[in-house]
């Protein structure tokens, strides 16, 4: 980024590539700005909290924006609304994006009001937590069919919105900070342990990892062949259908445990099917999949990563996908 600002010949391509890219920066950096503020000074207090969002604000119109319409050559705000509004199309898929939004957060509010009648100690249970893995296929499937462009846009914006409201949440910044933190804590999971909750952030990165790395936005469907087709579609696959359908069927059916894991060997037998079925869907939904005779290498691929997640201590959410990314491009 710092060599395309300082050499602007060099500036080329579409401007969805640049919004990553940016976006990351901009996020750590504001991360990085208040960890070391807030080591000085409280963090829960009004003037805090004002000073937080007025220095986010300074961030994005007064630094991204610009630094944006300088690699884009126009401005981000109006470029943007081009970008969603270019055909009805991008127009439903928005409206049915903020429709699964709010079903979303239904769930979180239904689990969270069922604590507060009930125990104390309820903590929503993997079936619950698996929802959002639902809810995540059903968001990402219609976007890699339809408009990859879009959905790349907005997996990035989630990612920005995701960090920021970490970043109030963990430093309990004035008015949303305290609630942020009761919301999320009833889906906490073994692995959030720190003082950190970064299990959605994970599934976020999860799933768009696939669709960031390769073969990038702007690249027409079909560029790869074979099993290379469904790189896109890695993380749907692995965490989506594969790690969902495990944790259900092991939570609830298992009785045959791996050696040295709690991980059921019906959970691992039932999520290579339903991978195996998810393949074959897509291959009916989305006509640029052309696997050219590498099913055996695809059923391979799957059964992997069915393995690793029996037997993995990583966060699944972010190792899978890239695992089975890495088996699709062999």
């Amino acid at each position: 980024l710092i060599k395309r600002s300082l050499n602007m010949a060099e500036v080329k391509g579409d401007p969805v590539n640049y919004f990553l890219p940016v976006v990351v920066v901009g996020s750590l950096l504001l991360g990085i700005f208040f960890a070391l503020l807030f080591c000085f000074m409280e963090s829960e207090t009004w003037v805090s909290s004002l000073f937080f969002h007025m220095m986010t604000a300074v961030l994005v119109l007064g630094i991204l924006m610009p630094w944006l319409s300088l690699f884009i050559g126009r401005h981000p705000i109006m470029w943007l609304l081009d970008f969603l509004t270019l055909n009805d199309r991008r127009l439903c898929l928005l409206g049915y994006w903020v429709f699964l939004a709010v079903v979303a957060t239904c769930v979180v509010l239904h689990q969270n009001y069922q604590r507060q009648s009930g125990s104390k100690k309820h903590q929503a249970s993997t079936v619950v937590r698996k929802y959002f893995h639902l809810i995540v296929v059903a968001t990402y499937v219609p976007g890699l069919i339809y408009d990859r462009q879009l959905l790349h846009v907005a997996s990035v914006g989630c990612l920005a919105v995701f960090l920021l409201l970490e970043y109030v949440r963990y430093f309990r910044i004035l008015p949303f900070g305290q609630l942020l933190r009761q919301l999320l804590t009833l889906f906490l999971d073994e692995r959030d342990s720190g003082p950190l909750i970064l299990t959605h952030i994970y599934l976020l990165l999860g799933m768009s990892l696939p669709i960031w790395l390769f073969p990038g936005p702007c690249a027409p469907k079909g560029i790869l062949t074979g099993a290379g087709g469904l790189v896109p579609y890695a993380g749907v696959l692995a965490v989506g259908v594969g790690d969902t359908v495990a944790s259900v069927f092991g939570s609830t059916m298992g009785e045959i445990r791996w050696p040295g894991t709690k991980k059921t060997l019906e959970g691992t037998a039932t999520s290579v099917f339903a991978q195996i079925i998810a393949v074959a869907m897509f291959l009916i939904v989305d006509g640029s999949i052309n696997l050219n005779s590498t099913y055996s290498w695809i059923v391979g691929s799957i059964t992997l990563v069915a393995l690793l997640e029996a037997y993995t201590s990583q966060i699944d959410n972010l190792l899978l996908p890239l695992y089975l990314f890495i088996l699709l491009l062999l």
